[in-house]
């Protein structure tokens, strides 16, 4: 499929907005100290804000956003459920990392999510797996899909595909391919846990790094679980070889940093075909009170639509390899650290430039140029800024979390 002349035929749908997003917000409640919160979430608040769930524990609140197109709709919605939940939780906090406060000393204190017998049953089978702490790691998850206009735009510009949704899946494995990839990037400009408090649960380096979360020190399956993204049949077989084997105790269990979805259960992907990719990989940003700003899902966007430029090769299987041995690379260096991926983080800015100029988009061309600035200068990061900060000091680092939890900053949205 020549990507690249369907998306330029359809530059005049490609914009900031071509690309429609829901997001997903983890993150512990905490006390006035930084304690994890030994209260149960309100009841009241539950059903006064449907956006708000509980992850694995009690204590982790889920802030799911519908679907928005463009970026700024959906940080919208995201911030005022934030400002929501916040107001019900108080005196309580939003722990602002990815990294959870000091958890207690028996793991057996951190409370399960009072939900109904099918899902305690489910996270009391996490909980043996993996362990209670290694639940308690946050992040944001992206649900993202081309909009119906774009979509139907490329698909009418191509004659491979004769059926419309044997195009998506192909589009959307695309993206997912490459993302899987080059997701080292994301993992580089805004992998932000550097470190992690006592009873964690983690082996953590001696040194700060950029992102335990990312790295194989953080939430991931346990070895021998491998998903293809080759196809979406082999996608589908091997998710379900990986259940019934006994690796995963149910589809939802795989934690791989794309999912491909479907909006009903995983019975229905093969069927009807992919609606969607969920992108579980980023941080969250600890200055941005709604874990992420307007900037990290403007260059996400453009990013996005970069993966569907850019050609795969025909090793899918060792393209994802590659693209997993490259983002631990990442994850576990320094903060301060040129990446050892520069020469391919540079072609890349390159190629963006490149798409940029061929969509005639210059807030495209601005992403390409802070990306390239910020791999010649890491101090641009969020993990660095977090080092500066902190100086590797787990005091200094929660003092700085509790201050930004107690007072933060909302993007300008209106």
């Amino acid at each position: 499929m020549e990507w690249q002349r369907l998306l330029t035929k359809n530059a005049a749908l490609i914009d900031a907005q071509a690309i429609q997003i829901g997001l997903e917000r983890e993150g512990q409640r905490v006390t006035s100290t930084g304690r994890l919160a030994e209260t149960t979430l309100s009841p009241v608040l539950i059903s006064k804000l449907p956006g708000l769930q509980r992850d694995f524990a009690e204590t982790q609140l889920e802030l799911v956003t519908p679907p928005q197109v463009g970026s700024q709709a959906v940080l919208r919605a995201l911030t005022l459920l934030t400002q929501q939940v916040r107001q019900g939780l108080s005196p309580e906090l939003i722990w602002p990392l990815s990294m959870p406060p000091r958890l207690p000393q028996n793991e057996q204190d951190i409370p399960i999510a009072k939900l109904d017998t099918n899902a305690v049953a489910y996270r009391q089978q996490l909980a043996r797996r993996y362990g209670r702490r290694r639940q308690m790691l946050s992040g944001l998850h992206c649900n993202i899909s081309i909009t119906t206009g774009l979509m139907k735009g490329l698909y009418d510009a191509q004659t491979d595909c004769h059926e419309f949704t044997t195009f998506k899946n192909r589009c959307y494995l695309h993206i997912a391919q490459n993302y899987l990839h080059y997701r080292w990037l994301l993992t580089y400009l805004y992998g932000c846990s550097p470190q992690c408090w006592p009873q964690s649960g983690l082996t953590a380096p001696s040194q700060p790094v950029r992102s335990l979360r990312n790295s194989a020190h953080g939430y991931t399956n346990l070895p021998g679980v491998t998903v293809s993204y080759a196809s979406l049949e082999r996608y589908c077989q091997t998710l379900r070889a990986a259940v019934e084997s006994g690796q995963l105790s149910a589809t939802k269990e795989f934690y791989g940093q794309v999912r491909l979805r479907h909006a009903g259960d995983h019975s229905h992907l093969r069927q009807d075909g992919i609606q969607y990719l969920e992108l579980r990989n980023l941080d969250l940003n600890p200055w941005a009170a709604a874990g992420i700003n307007l900037s990290q899902l403007t260059c996400l966007t453009w990013f996005v639509l970069l993966m569907l430029w850019l050609p795969v090769p025909t090793s899918v299987d060792s393209w994802v390899e590659a693209g997993q041995r490259a983002n631990e690379q990442v994850a576990i260096e320094a903060p301060m650290q040129v990446p050892r991926q520069l020469t391919e983080g540079k072609q890349l800015a390159e190629a963006l430039q490149t798409m940029a100029t061929s969509l005639r988009q210059p807030s495209a061309s601005q992403v390409a140029q802070y990306i390239l600035t910020s791999l010649h200068d890491p101090a641009n990061t969020l993990a660095a800024r977090w080092e500066q900060q902190t100086n590797g000091s787990l005091e200094r680092a929660t003092q700085l979390a509790l201050q930004l939890a107690t007072t933060p900053q909302f993007d300008a949205l209106t």
